[in-house]
């Protein structure tokens, strides 16, 4: 079982590293870049003012895309300082791509763990009431499921303008800027929909795991309601739960870059907007920076998954 966990886990991990270095140069496949950013260059130095008469086609250079990744493993290989293009001149990609990849990622971790709170404590408080008044709150969140991410951040933003015009309290900054921040509203923001989508999860895990005959058997026995589902259910729907996580995870990653933008937050997804285009190393790394630590830890989870799913079917 080991070995065939180790060998699946280490085809995962050298396909998706693969797919990110080829991914990340694509740009030099499809146009000819050298030239795009030899004229950044001109224009960022003002040696030239017109550009009217310039104009880009679409190409299929395979050449310069292969080269474009050796470059690329050599950057990342390489001891000395890595550099980006950006206003005009190559700057140290160190420490700000690091400062923007902490900035991001504290942000995501901390709306992960409030979402993972928010859904367990709604689908507990759920499976409290009857199947009819659980019918209603799923509606209810639904609606919610359905509403548009950027709809989310601006009623947000309007419902802090509101109360702050009404009380003369402003609850959170609405956009960071100086020396001041914007941490818990992006955060509260980020955590909202991935809350919806944990709950739901977790609920259909609930409501399946009550229909299994070890629930009658412990009703049976004559334990309570809330240690069946406050222990055996809840054990076992966790780990359900664990196979929609990455989803949840890809979900919120994807939504911070429309939070950094209407935050106006110097993270991660910025960087690579901003700076990511005329420097594609840019784009290959923070993948990496993103990738490593999530591929360790839910396989490090699946892992330990496994071997409580193996023993527990030991046990019967």
């Amino acid at each position: 079982m080991f070995n065939s966990f180790i060998w699946r886990s280490a085809v995962q991990f050298l396909l998706t590293s693969l797919g990110i270095l080829l991914i990340g140069s694509l740009p030099y496949l499809f146009f000819n870049m050298k030239q795009q950013l030899e004229i950044l260059a001109m224009i960022d130095e003002g040696t030239l003012s017109n550009t009217l008469f310039l104009y880009d086609s679409i190409v299929f250079n395979v050449e310069a895309y292969i080269n474009q990744i050796g470059q690329t493993v050599k950057m990342v290989f390489n001891d000395q300082t890595m550099q980006y293009y950006a206003r005009g001149g190559s700057l140290p990609l160190f420490p700000d791509l690091w400062k923007a990849y902490s900035l991001s990622m504290s942000y995501l971790l901390a709306s992960l763990m409030i979402s993972m709170l928010i859904g367990i404590v709604l689908t507990i408080m759920t499976m409290v009431f009857p199947k009819r008044i659980r019918g209603y709150l799923k509606g209810f969140f639904f609606i919610i499921e359905s509403l548009p991410d950027i709809f989310v951040i601006l009623l947000a933003q309007i419902g802090v303008i509101w109360i702050y015009k009404q009380t003369d309290l402003l609850l959170f900054n609405l956009t960071s800027g100086f020396d001041e921040k914007a941490i818990v509203l992006p955060i509260l923001i980020l955590s909202l929909l991935p809350s919806v989508y944990i709950y739901k999860y977790l609920l259909l895990s609930f409501e399946e795991e009550e229909s299994q005959l070890y629930v009658e058997l412990a009703r049976g026995k004559g334990l309570d309601r809330y240690t069946i589902l406050l222990v055996h259910m809840f054990r076992n729907a966790m780990v359900s739960l664990f196979n929609h996580f990455k989803g949840v995870f890809l979900f919120a990653l994807a939504n911070l870059l429309m939070l950094e933008i209407i935050f106006d937050m110097n993270g991660l997804m910025m960087f690579i907007y901003k700076n990511g285009v005329v420097n594609t190393e840019i784009v290959t790394l923070a993948l990496y920076m993103i990738f490593l630590p999530a591929f360790i830890l839910f396989t490090t989870f699946e892992w330990l998954i496994e071997r409580w799913m193996a023993r527990q079917e030991g046990a019967q």
